[in-house]
């Protein structure tokens, strides 16, 4: 193994620390030991959107029922995936209405479960459906190209199964697909099942490669003599996530502040970026705050059915840590834009942003209401260009607008 340590110049005092590049069978290794930025420093995203598109009332295609994602195009336009709607809807760069395409079905075009938008060069769009396992071209206009079915890689299948389950991403023109693979074993317990496979589909063969395949959710897993399983919640559990743009897939788990950057050809692990962070003791006063934010979610819940649901989650088996890590996003620029843990309820702390090469820049906070992608939660993805962020935002009713930021570096 080789070690380089990083430190910026100073010319009185010892040039402080801010990274350790080493090498370990072949891998680089980026451990992150303090940020570049100085206060005052660094980039930030303004707090008003450049652009806004949604209305409560008024013309329909300017109403969301489901925003699953939104992306941009090279010449500014953007285009919103509503699964609510099973339609794709295209907005100018001032977010004027220019086309939709779509309805709920099998045929051709058609979603039953719009769950993904990305790009690929020359803007044509790429969606996927996990009820009929399939990915749809379309040109930058909206009219489709081809359909493809996703399938297990060769050889891959498993006793119990894989299938295909949500989108990740688009990473050098493959799609990266997530699929839920039950395995060989049955184990009972606490147990992270089941695992999670990434395959990437060549969106012009439709050919299928297996990456990696990773543990999964952490759960209280149950199993019957009749062969069938109880699948229940553990709080605060640990979890894989994935986030990619360009060339770039990033795979964490919310146990460690570790990212793997995988090869989206063959699987293999082309770097990794890591920080020292010892996981909080998962108290009893965070539980009941998370808790709290949990019954701040309900509308208008009566007090019985408010202690149902306290008496149930305080019956659930908890983990004695919290995760450290909630998230990972990729940008247009391949930079890692990580999101610390928070509880239910609580105000999401400023994402960690490290540069391509792993070095940690500093902490940049984004607007309130601006939702971050999960792809455990099913929450909307998040678009991080250049010098914008292009997400969902939602008011106090819960009611969806698509809004860009302008970040400022």
């Amino acid at each position: 193994m080789t070690i380089l340590l990083t430190a910026a110049a100073c010319d009185t005092a010892p040039a402080p620390q801010h990274t350790i590049h080493a090498d370990s069978a072949g891998i680089p290794i980026v451990t992150a030991v303090a940020p570049q930025w100085a206060p005052g420093e660094g980039w930030t995203v303004d707090p008003e959107p450049l652009v806004e598109i949604g209305a409560v009332t008024g013309a329909p295609e300017y109403q969301f029922s489901e925003v699953v994602a939104a992306v941009r195009l090279s010449n500014g336009d953007i285009v919103v995936a509503d699964r609510g709607a099973s339609e794709l809807r295209s907005y100018d760069s001032a977010g004027i209405f220019q086309w939709r395409t779509g309805r709920f079905g099998e045929g051709p075009g058609e979603f039953e479960s719009l769950g993904f938008v990305g790009t690929m060069v020359g803007d044509s769009l790429v969606s996927y459906d996990s009820s009929l396992m399939r990915a749809q071209v379309f040109d930058s206009r909206g009219r489709l190209v081809r359909t493809m079915r996703v399938s297990t890689p060769p050889g891959e299948a498993t006793r119990l199964g894989s299938v295909s389950d949500k989108a990740v991403g688009i990473v050098s023109g493959l799609l990266i697909v997530r699929y839920i693979d039950l395995g060989e074993t049955m184990e009972t317990g606490i147990v992270r099942w089941p695992n999670e496979r990434l395959v990437s589909i060549d969106l012009g063969t439709g050919e299928t490669t297996s990456l990696l395949v990773v543990p999964g959710h952490e759960a209280v897993v149950e199993w019957r003599e009749d062969g069938g399983y109880r699948h229940g919640r553990y709080t605060f559990s640990r979890m894989p996530e994935y986030g990619s743009a360009g060339d770039r897939l990033a795979v964490i788990d919310t146990e460690a502040y570790l990212v793997r950057i995988v090869s989206p050809v063959d699987g293999s692990i082309e770097r990794i970026v890591r920080r020292e962070m010892e996981p909080r003791e998962a108290t009893d006063a965070i539980f009941e705050a998370h808790l709290d934010g949990i019954i701040g979610m309900f509308d208008d819940l009566p007090a019985e059915g408010e202690r149902q649901v306290r008496q149930a989650w305080r019956d659930t088996p908890r983990a004695p840590f919290l995760p450290v890590l909630r998230s990972v996003h990729v940008d247009a620029a391949s930079n890692l834009w990580l999101a610390p843990y928070h509880i239910v309820g609580a105000n999401p702390p400023a994402f960690e942003v490290h540069a391509p090469d792993g070095a940690w820049l500093g902490s940049v906070s984004v607007p309130p209401g601006l939702q971050r992608a999960f792809i455990q939660y099913q929450t909307p993805y998040m678009e991080t260009g250049e010098d914008y962020i292009l997400g969902v935002w939602a008011d106090d009713l819960d009611v969806q607008y698509v809004r860009m930021y302008r970040i400022n570096k």
